[in-house]
C-alpha cells in the first residue's frame, strides 16, 4: 500500500490482519513504493492518488509499465475530494490502462474487505510470473 495517511494504514492493517493469509507492506513515498513492489511482488497494490513525491497518475503509469508490476491489480484511493478534471483523468486512465478500481475514503472495514477480495480474484486471473533480468 502506498499511502502516508496513518488512519488509512491502520484500517488496512486491521482488515488484512483478520484475513490471516495476507501480509501488508506500506510505503510513504513513490520511490520507496516502487522498490518494495518490484522486490515483493504484492497480490494487490493500493495506491493513494495523491502520493507524496510523485504525481499519482504518473506513478500509476510507472507501475503499470514496469515488467515486475504490470500485471498486479491496482486499486486507487484517496481521502481528497475530487475536482472535475481529476475525475476525467481517472475515467480516461481506467479506459486506457485498466486499473482495478477506485475507493474514496472513508469507508468501512466490510466494504474494504469486499474490495480486497474482488481485487485478489481479478489478480489471480491476470498475474504472470516475472523473472528479473540477470545482472
Amino acid at each position: 500500500m502506498c499511502d502516508e495517511n496513518l488512519q488509512t494504514q491502520k484500517l488496512f492493517e486491521r482488515v488484512l490482519r483478520h484475513r490471516n493469509q495476507h501480509d501488508v507492506g506500506f510505503a510513504s513515498s513513490s520511490y520507496e513504493a516502487v522498490e518494495k513492489m518490484v522486490e515483493r511482488r504484492p497480490d494487490v497494490i493500493f495506491q493513494d492518488l495523491f502520493i507524496p513525491g510523485a504525481d499519482g497518475f504518473e506513478f500509476f503509469k510507472k507501475i503499470k509499465t514496469h515488467p515486475a508490476t504490470s500485471s498486479i491489480p491496482i486499486v486507487i484511493h484517496t481521502v481528497v475530494p475530487l475536482d472535475q478534471m481529476t475525475r476525467l483523468q481517472l475515467k480516461r486512465m481506467k479506459r486506457d490502462v485498466q486499473y482495478q478500481g477506485f475507493v474514496h475514503f472513508p469507508i468501512g472495514a466490510s466494504e474494504l474487505n469486499r474490495i480486497i477480495s474482488d481485487a485478489l480474484k481479478y489478480g489471480a486471473v491476470r498475474t504472470e510470473k516475472w523473472i528479473p533480468p540477470k545482472a
